[in-house]
């Protein structure tokens, strides 16, 4: 479980520097709320590989990937709840924001994934 979590911060880790790098640039182009949305529609994909060849090394439950999709969902709503309160409530950068979502999201969905990716007999 121990190697497990490190290697799902490690590719965490990664994707959130690739998909805030793509937010970064988006900025320029855009605003906060869309800047977020694409740079997170972008992570998913490269969530799933992620977690299916390098994370758990298995393809997990049947439709593995809808369920990857739908926890992203959640983590979406969670974080452009997080998003909109770090900007109205905290009045914090918008540079900053997608990094206080990802310190709200990454608990929750480390247990979810965890759940899609381990076989019963393995819990």
């Amino acid at each position: 479980m121990i190697g497990t979590g490190v290697r799902y911060l490690m590719a965490g880790g990664f994707n959130t520097l690739a998909t805030y790098l793509l937010y970064l640039g988006l900025l320029k182009v855009m605003g906060y709320r869309s800047a977020y949305l694409l740079a997170f529609l972008a992570g998913i994909g490269l969530s799933f590989t992620l977690l299916r060849r390098t994370v758990f090394a298995r393809p997990g439950r049947r439709m593995s990937f809808w369920y990857v999709a739908a926890s992203h969902v959640l983590q979406l709503g969670l974080g452009l709840l997080t998003v909109e309160a770090w900007m109205t409530w905290v009045g914090g950068p918008a540079w900053a924001a997608p990094l206080a979502a990802v310190m709200v999201c990454v608990p929750l969905l480390f247990v979810v994934h965890y759940w899609i990716f381990t076989p019963d007999a393995q819990r």
